[in-house]
């Protein structure tokens, strides 16, 4: 009985390594951020900022808005992960 335990056991702590690592690659897949902003200026910054966030490893998705209710929206939603469009004295 004690056999079949410790086999059974060393089976599955193989299986579960084995999970572990065939999600490990040399190549990690970028990490997508989207965010909505309006098309100018906001956009237009967000994609300068594109290349700095590539080298760390994300990659921006910029969704542009005219309307300034939809990216709450969408943020609320989840469909985003941010949005910049917005400045302080609006907020205020």
């Amino acid at each position: 009985m004690k056999k079949l335990l410790k086999k059974v056991l060393s089976l599955a702590l193989a299986s579960a390594l084995l999970v572990s690592f065939a999600g490990c690659s040399s190549e990690k897949e970028a990490t997508v951020i989207r965010v909505g902003a309006s098309p100018a200026p906001h956009a237009e910054i967000l994609e300068s900022c594109k290349d700095a966030l590539a080298e760390k490893g994300y990659e921006l998705e910029i969704v542009e808005f005219t309307d300034y209710v939809l990216p709450n929206e969408n943020l609320n939603s989840g469909d985003l992960e941010a949005n910049f469009f917005q400045h302080t004295p609006y907020l205020e």
